[in-house]
């Protein structure tokens, strides 16, 4: 019998989520294929003898993933990976779309603390933080013109945020997708369209309610899937923008989102990336 360790992600770094929904899920799937499973949080991780054979891990603490990435040393599975939650870090993970030619606006990095503006933004754009993932509103910035993004990066730098990310601002439906790679499992609507599954803070009503643009499904599948391996992000979700001609760009990518919308296909999914792994890795009971 395999034991499993869970991590739930702390709130700070999931406001307006259910993260624990999806762990409790996923648990049960594993302990229905005769695992052993225990979740704990972050807080209760750092204080723990590391007692599992594999982790399932949502968590983003730098201490969390120091003690994961020990872990991983002794060739236990984690997923996510401790390098593949690094990669999905604003910065890095543009700068990986951009360099393996996935299709996404235009982007660059910058330190606010620069006296000069950056240049080439178009406006309407989007300035977000790029030291952390979005933890309250004000850390996504839609802006209009020189006036709010002075302000935005006033703001940005009062808060001893020095690192941010532009991307062009896209007119078109917003889509929200879920994935786990190496499955069938992908998971896409629009948030727009009267449903109870909405971004953390609501911002895609910007753009306004969706048109349902046609656009090529398995073609995003096939990117977000590229996305996540090169990252190291088997369980991922992501938002992209689907333009009037049906092409998208993908406009976020993160380390394992909390699947309000599609709790059990998900879990399945998860469950079954997590056996095939540890099988993989040989890492049933030590």
């Amino acid at each position: 019998m395999t034991t499993f360790a869970g991590i739930i992600r702390s709130t700070e770094f999931s406001p307006n989520s259910n993260d624990l929904a999806i762990m409790r899920k996923v648990a049960e799937k594993l302990e229905s294929r005769s695992a052993t499973v225990f979740l704990e949080t972050e807080a209760e991780f750092a204080e723990d003898a590391e007692f599992a054979d594999a982790y399932f891990s949502m968590g983003r603490e730098e201490k969390t993933l120091k003690k994961l990435a020990a872990i991983e040393e002794t060739g236990r599975t984690v997923v996510n990976s401790t390098s593949g939650v690094r990669n999905c870090a604003r910065p890095v993970i543009t700068d990986l779309m951009q360099r393996n030619g996935i299709p996404v606006p235009q982007s660059f990095t910058w330190d606010v603390r620069l006296e000069s503006l950056p240049e080439g933004v178009i406006y309407p754009c989007w300035v977000k933080r790029g030291d952390s993932c979005a933890k309250q509103k004000e850390d996504v910035c839609f802006v209009c013109n020189e006036k709010e993004l002075r302000q935005t990066i006033a703001d940005f730098k009062r808060r001893g945020i020095f690192v941010a990310v532009y991307n062009r601002h896209l007119a078109g439906d917003v889509i929200k997708f879920y994935g786990v790679a190496a499955t069938d499992f992908f998971y896409w609507y629009y948030p727009t369209l009267g449903t109870d599954c909405h971004g953390k803070f609501g911002l895609e009503k910007i753009n306004g309610p969706a048109h349902r643009f046609p656009f090529d499904a398995q073609a995003l599948k096939r990117d977000a899937d590229r996305v996540a391996v090169i990252s190291g992000t088997p369980v991922y979700g992501g938002d992209c923008i689907v333009d009037s001609e049906g092409c998208y760009r993908i406009i976020d990518f993160n380390d394992w989102p909390s699947f309000s919308c599609c709790l059990d296909a998900a879990a399945e999914a998860i469950a079954n990336y997590l056996l095939s792994q540890i099988k993989q890795n040989g890492n049933y009971q030590r």
